[in-house]
């Protein structure tokens, strides 16, 4: 029969708990004997709940001597400003979730003469609350990828007990001050690369209604020559996002912070082309033209042919598609050639039978001609950029924002989605590790 001891070990401090942890295995593998033919299946059960005690045990014991060991008389005061030492005050043991499950530390709380009170083990630890960092990690990630609730039943699968209000309350409080853009790591732009920034909007609900989420993406592309018809697509390890509810003008900044710690203008600016590819929303123009003003600036194709369609709508009635998409076919190589002059002077020619459609074709006359530089495709594909679609952006909306954020009966106040986006973002950067264990970041 399977059976351990502890003759062979020297056992100085908690020689009791030790002791303790031995018999309860020796008793475990007893009962599994005494039982004769156990299933695999039953077996590993009992093995997983006999090991998580086991667990809890020896972190006990673990915490308890780094607790008893790291004491001392006095230390200094953590508070800023305030100069006067801690001493030693009252031993005040704390319950720690962790992995294993909860246990209970003693540990020495100190204070200071100006009342200032402070747990060295705790700080020494990395303790996020009661949490251990770990578990904080945990919390974080599922939080990240699941509801609230269906992280609080996947976390107690694994051992470890909180609500769902408590999950919302810690990881909004430890996303203040994760800057998501600053833990990202640099790329070098390949022979032939470019550097891509695609930016765009999806809305989330909240409780006095729907809020714009910004999403943006910076990445590199596949290399083509030069009259190549193959048509690029992102390096999928090189894509790095971002997404806020905050203003444009603050989601800018964080965008424009991505990009450049992404490796974007680290190196010689003239060498590098950048494409700024996005759809006709002016708040994204604007944002370009500020950050990034040597970038070479591209509607999304697919957005501007949705365009056309509109105008002959408008122009044919919505009932008549085949009208509509025999006008489309005959104006899109317009479009794709470039020749937005010639397609604003067809929409022009349209028949209108209102005065609303005659207002509707100006208007959508005007965004061919206010976009027209952003336009010139055929340009674009000369010079060897085949990419004049906005999908990685509408992907990002999809699987960064929406998956997440825009399940049935969901209400986001700004703060709780701006912690999951910004964990989420980080998750999916390839970044998570270097935030959380940022010793074993690899450095630039």
């Amino acid at each position: 029969m399977f059976s351990i001891s502890l003759e062979s070990c020297e056992v100085k401090e908690n020689a009791s708990m030790c002791q303790a942890i031995v018999d309860e295995i020796n008793a475990f593998f007893a009962g599994l004997s005494s039982e004769g033919s156990v299933s695999l299946e039953e077996a590993e059960r009992r093995v997983l709940e006999v090991s998580r005690s086991f667990g809890q045990k020896c972190l006990t014991l673990v915490a308890s001597e780094q607790s008893s060991a790291g004491s001392c008389e006095e230390v200094k005061c953590p508070v800023p400003d305030c100069d006067n030492v801690c001493r030693r005050w009252v031993e005040r043991p704390r319950y720690v979730s962790t992995l294993c499950g909860l246990i209970l530390v003693p540990r020495w709380v100190y204070r200071c003469s100006s009342g200032h009170t402070h747990a060295p083990w705790d700080g020494a630890s990395r303790l996020r609350g009661q949490y251990t960092h770990a578990v904080a990690e945990a919390m974080c990630r599922l939080c990240s990828r699941l509801d609230f609730r269906e992280a609080e039943s996947e976390l107690l699968r694994q051992g470890i007990e909180v609500s769902h209000t408590t999950l919302h309350q810690m990881v909004g409080k430890w996303s203040e001050g994760l800057c998501v853009s600053a833990e990202v790591e640099v790329q070098t732009l390949g022979l032939d690369e470019r550097w891509y920034i695609e930016c765009d909007g999806c809305h989330t609900n909240s409780p006095i209604g729907y809020k714009e989420v910004k999403v943006g993406t910076v990445y590199r592309d596949y290399p083509q020559p030069a009259g190549s018809r193959g048509i690029p697509s992102a390096r999928p390890d090189s894509i790095r996002y971002v997404a806020s509810r905050d203003k444009a003008e603050d989601f800018g900044k964080s965008l424009y912070a991505l990009a450049t710690n992404s490796g974007m203008y680290k190196e010689d600016i003239e060498t590098q082309e950048i494409v700024f590819i996005a759809d006709g929303a002016a708040w994204i123009w604007n944002l370009a033209d500020e950050h990034f003003l040597n970038a070479v600036q591209i509607v999304d194709y697919m957005h501007a042919k949705s365009h056309l369609y509109t105008a002959a709508k408008v122009a044919y009635g919505e009932a008549e598609t085949e009208a509509i998409e025999q006008w489309v076919r005959t104006i899109e190589p317009l479009l794709s050639d470039g020749n937005i002059a010639e397609l604003i002077a067809h929409i022009h020619a349209l028949d209108t039978q209102t005065p609303e459609a005659a207002e509707t074709l100006q208007r959508e006359a005007r965004y061919f001609e206010k976009h027209q530089k952003r336009m010139q495709y055929k340009t674009f594909r000369d010079k060897g950029n085949h990419k004049i679609g906005s999908g990685v952006i509408e992907s990002a909306c999809k699987h960064v924002v929406a998956q997440r954020c825009k399940q049935a009966g969901m209400r986001w106040e700004k703060e709780g989605i701006e912690a999951v986006l910004a964990f989420r973002c980080l998750d999916k950067n390839n970044a998570w590790d270097n935030y959380w264990y940022p010793e074993t970041k690899v450095s630039a």
